[in-house]
């Protein structure tokens, strides 16, 4: 993913924001493809002329806000891990970097819910299962660097987990974020490294 443009002025900043909550907005009215840049500019109480003063059309206005609201994921979790950190997987505390995942996407609920169900974007959602992998990977990497300890492949495990954090977040989305993020946060991590089960039936 490329690296965060320069910070703008703020009131370009602002008026992207509203051009942004416009299109999300219409699109989960709407769809997408039923859209047009004057219904963005008029839900966002702005001119056409001012639109192209920022966007192409709508779909740069689209491919933009999916970049910036990724890169904002990725910036926000902090993905600097270092190896010397140390993480205690039995604690009621779920790692920072978990937390600061879920709380991003209930800051941006609308937008991720509209994203990531939108049947005309699913490059939204390969990228965000890219942002997953990468954070997972690191994660995984940070926690166990050596394959021989793993029980299965790595790029299996993180494939898998990248997936199901997915599908995990879209659901809670979807049903309206009925727990904090940090109650899916530790979930998702207690899950992913001691299982669902309290005592395992598979092992005698």
């Amino acid at each position: 993913m490329s690296k965060k443009p320069p910070k703008l002025d703020p009131r370009v900043m602002r008026t992207r924001q509203m051009l942004r909550d416009a299109l999300v907005e219409l699109i989960h009215e709407q769809g997408y493809e039923k859209i047009t840049v004057q219904d963005i500019a008029k839900r966002a109480t702005l001119n056409r002329a001012t639109f192209y003063l920022h966007y192409r059309d709508k779909l740069d206005l689209l491919e933009q806000s999916s970049q910036e609201i990724l890169l904002d994921l990725v910036e926000s979790m902090n993905l600097s891990y270092s190896r010397e950190e140390t993480f205690d997987i039995h604690s009621e505390q779920p790692h920072d970097n978990f937390v600061y995942l879920f709380e991003h996407i209930s800051q941006n609920a609308k937008l991720y819910k509209v994203f990531l169900s939108e049947k005309n974007m699913p490059h939204f959602t390969s990228r965000m299962q890219e942002v997953l992998l990468d954070f997972i990977s690191k994660g995984m990497y940070n926690m166990q660097p050596d394959d021989q300890r793993l029980t299965i492949p790595r790029e299996i495990a993180e494939r898998y987990f990248a997936a199901a954090f997915l599908g995990v977040i879209v659901w809670w989305l979807e049903k309206e974020m009925p727990y904090t993020s940090k109650y899916m946060a530790t979930q998702l991590l207690r899950v992913a490294i001691l299982g669902p089960y309290a005592d395992n039936p598979f092992i005698k």
